[in-house]
């Protein structure tokens, strides 16, 4: 897919690809589903699933993505889907 990401608000090359690989998110991916160019402009990715290990717990999660730029730092925020049949 061609995306323009010359001129979107966060650099590739400031995310760490490498990490964001560990939790399940591919860059490749990105390009191939046209997310790519949105996430490094600061909007909000589909929904894609997750797989965390945080405090030894593996967590397993469909979520949608958006990098926000805190004080020039690219930070991702991860939000989580519920499930529409699901209470919690």
């Amino acid at each position: 897919m061609n995306t323009n990401i010359e001129n979107t608000k966060i650099k590739e090359s400031d995310v760490n690809w490498d990490d964001l690989e560990g939790i399940g998110i591919s860059k490749a991916e990105l390009e191939r589903n046209g997310d790519l160019e949105r996430l490094l402009n600061g909007e909000q990715v589909s929904v894609i699933s997750l797989h965390l290990t945080l405090l030894g717990i593996d967590i397993v999660m469909d979520a949608t993505l958006q990098i926000m730029n805190e004080g020039g730092v690219p930070m991702l925020e991860i939000c989580g889907i519920k499930p529409i049949d699901e209470d919690y």
